[in-house]
């Protein structure tokens, strides 16, 4: 079962206590566990965190105390750049600010257990997609486990596959489609009938190339519908 700390910065206890009775719900519907703690003052969170949060529920008028929630997320993101953070508010004009300190979302009171569902559902696959998944690689020596966060692409070449990492490369027997199997919820695509490609390392897209890393890879014409389909999904078209 897995396990996520969760911080509530909100300074009215029957929305935290609502808020951290969703939270359990959405565990025992989910499989999974939420570590909870309060906070009703911004002051009393920041000086006691050590980046420790998967996720972080932040509300934004934060009547007691001198900083308001996103002065305190802003001291946040100096401390920690890469928990969830998801701000918590009546007020929806502010939301737009939440760029600033890099919000995934923000959830509008009055917080009914329907909206806050669709935030976890985002929050918790993006936490799963930066654990990334681990990977097989049959060398002569033994097996190598590797991440797919660190992988950029596979090709296949003859009865091995080289694997283009982002520190160097790796050569070993295998077969391209047992790994196209292997990686299939973890976004990667085929561009060719040779590559298989990590969507998150494409940094430029050239009529019938991509750039990934500092290479450019041609996308083959018999996957190229398929292949772009699957790019605008994992970009959000």
């Amino acid at each position: 079962m897995k396990q996520y700390r969760i911080v509530i910065v909100e300074d009215d206890s029957e929305y935290a206590s609502f808020l951290a009775s969703c939270l359990s719900k959405y565990g025992e519907e989910n499989d999974c566990n939420f570590f909870a703690r309060v906070y009703n003052k911004a002051e009393s969170f920041l000086d006691v965190y050590n980046n420790s949060a998967d996720i972080v529920f932040m509300d934004i008028e934060l009547g007691d105390g001198f900083m308001n929630g996103m002065e305190a997320a802003k001291k946040f993101r100096k401390i920690d750049p890469l928990a969830i953070l998801i701000f918590v508010t009546n007020m929806p004009q502010y939301a737009p600010q939440g760029y600033d300190v890099n919000a995934l979302d923000y959830l509008l009171k009055p917080i009914d257990y329907g909206s806050l569902k669709v935030k976890l559902d985002k929050a918790l696959k993006v936490i799963q997609e930066r654990a990334g998944v681990p990977i097989k690689v049959k060398e002569k020596q033994g097996t190598r486990i590797i991440s797919s966060n660190e992988l950029m692409y596979i090709e296949v070449m003859g009865h091995d596959l080289t694997y283009h990492m982002v520190d160097g490369e790796i050569t070993a027997y295998g077969g391209l489609r047992e790994k196209e199997a292997e990686l299939s919820g973890a976004n990667f695509a085929r561009c060719s009938a040779s590559i298989l490609v990590n969507l998150a390392f494409i940094k430029g897209l050239y009529g019938d190339d991509i750039e990934v890393g500092n290479e450019r890879l041609r996308i083959g014409r018999s996957k190229k519908k398929a292949f772009l389909e699957q790019l605008n999904r994992y970009l959000g078209n």
